[in-house]
């Protein structure tokens, strides 16, 4: 499982990098400059929750036994 929370990590470091790159053209005030913090928002909240679900290596489907 951790392999999916490493693939969320990485992909939202990534789109945290274009988003950087993106900030020097965002005019403040703007509605672009909105989306651009509500998508930092989203971002960050997605590479903290991953960091910390690897950090503790947590499974949820753990206790679920799957039958073959």
């Amino acid at each position: 499982m951790t392999a999916v929370w490493r693939a969320f990590f990485v992909s939202g470091v990534v789109l945290l990098a274009f988003l950087a790159l993106s900030l020097p053209y965002i005019e403040p005030g703007t509605a672009t400059s909105v989306v651009t913090l509500l998508s930092l928002g989203m971002l960050g909240v997605t590479v903290v929750g991953s960091s910390a679900f690897i950090y503790f290596d947590w499974d949820p489907f753990e206790e679920i036994e799957l039958s073959r």
